[in-house]
C-alpha cells in the first residue's frame, strides 16, 4: 500500500470517528494499516542507510517523519476504537 493510500484510509477512519460511527471501524483494518506503515518505515530506513546523496537522504528523512506521525495517529485511533463505549 502506498503511503498516500494509508494516510487516506486513516483520514477516512478519523472521519467516521468524528461522526460517531466507531462501530464501522474494524480494529483489524486499522492493524493492517499499522503493519503496512511499519513495513514502509523499514523500507525507508533501509534506503536511508544505503543512500549517499544528501538530497535523497533529506527526502527520505521527511518521508520517515511522515510515516512515524501516521503510525502514532493509527495507534491512537486503535486505542480509541477499542475503548468500551457507554451508551
Amino acid at each position: 500500500m502506498e503511503l498516500l493510500k494509508s494516510i487516506k484510509k486513516l483520514d477516512k477512519y478519523y472521519g467516521r470517528l468524528k461522526k460517531g460511527n466507531v462501530q464501522k471501524i474494524k480494529p483489524n483494518h486499522v492493524e493492517k494499516v499499522i503493519n503496512k506503515l511499519r513495513v514502509k518505515e523499514q523500507i525507508i530506513k533501509d534506503e536511508l542507510a544505503e543512500t549517499t546523496k544528501t538530497s535523497k537522504a533529506e527526502r527520505l528523512n521527511q518521508k520517515l517523519v511522515t510515516v512515524q506521525d501516521q503510525l502514532k495517529r493509527a495507534a491512537w485511533l486503535l486505542l480509541e476504537i477499542e475503548k468500551p463505549r457507554e451508551d
